[in-house]
């Protein structure tokens, strides 16, 4: 998923077991290995983009929540698409990206128009994040992000690649990306973001030379502050989603929940992604 960058540290050491599936047993003295920070950026790179100049297409399916007091409160469904290109730059790659997301009703489906917030009990419109650009750079930790001034926010940015885990032929990577913004007067409020992705998918296929983008499957959950547009003014709590997600290479892998509003709501992005993302 690509929202915020920096460079980050590979974190905790991972590690490779050493009973192999009947899959990856001819390629044991060619596998990756997610110690290896050459490999473990190979292993992310392949699970999460693409070596070639493809389109990759990324589904979520996640349900937003409000917790507060330890306790979680169900909003709505999520329907997330992510598609993004990657080209090579020195000392890694770039991207760039759609992001196409929609809220839905928890019991009919329907795209949301208002919701009644249950913590204030106020019936407010739904800004829907809708269709949208974006663009990253990433080197061997992680995404290239920095520490930056806007108007009266000091804004951190972040996004890691790794660790990874082997056990057996499956393989598992983190990719976690946020940011952070503080207000530098009394006025604003802190804003904070945490998207933490878990990609999986087979060693021995990431580890095959030939593979240029291996299937992948991955879990989410984003841990926020509440977003302006919900009022919730300094009431206590966060808000968070959890869901899953798969790669595919074309819009015949996206649910039809998904392209369904797609095709109604943004039909010349949907037929053509690659235009759009390019900015043409």
């Amino acid at each position: 998923m690509d929202r915020r960058h920096i460079l980050g540290l590979i974190g905790a050491a991972p590690f490779v077991t050493t009973a192999l599936s009947p899959r990856s047993a001819n390629a044991a003295t060619n596998l990756l290995n997610p110690n290896n920070p050459d490999d473990l950026y190979t292993i992310h790179r392949k699970l999460n983009h693409s070596f070639d100049n493809r389109v990759v297409y990324w589904y979520i399916r996640a349900v937003r929540n409000g917790l507060v007091d330890s306790q979680f409160t169900p909003f709505w469904d999520m329907h997330v698409g992510f598609l993004s290109i990657t080209d090579d730059v020195e000392g890694g790659h770039s991207t760039k990206s759609m992001s196409a997301i929609f809220y839905t009703d928890l019991d009919t489906g329907k795209l949301l128009e208002t919701f009644e917030n249950p913590y204030t009990g106020e019936k407010i419109p739904v800004r829907q994040p809708g269709v949208g650009r974006s663009s990253g750079l990433y080197n061997k930790q992680g995404r290239d992000g920095h520490r930056a001034e806007r108007p009266g926010l000091e804004v951190t940015e972040y996004g890691h690649i790794g660790p990874a885990w082997v056990i057996g032929d499956d393989v598992w990577c983190r990719g976690d990306t946020g940011f952070r913004a503080v207000p530098t007067t009394d006025e604003g409020r802190m804003m904070q973001i945490n998207d933490w992705t878990t990609y999986q998918g087979s060693i021995s296929e990431v580890s095959d030379p030939d593979v240029t983008s291996a299937n992948a499957t991955e879990s989410f959950n984003d841990i926020n502050t509440w977003p302006t547009w919900l009022n919730m003014g300094d009431h206590p709590g966060n808000y968070v989603s959890r869901g899953f997600g798969r790669k595919s290479w074309s819009t015949d892998g996206m649910p039809p929940e998904w392209s369904a509003i797609m095709r109604d709501q943004y039909p010349k992005e949907f037929s053509d992604p690659r235009a759009y993302i390019e900015g043409a």
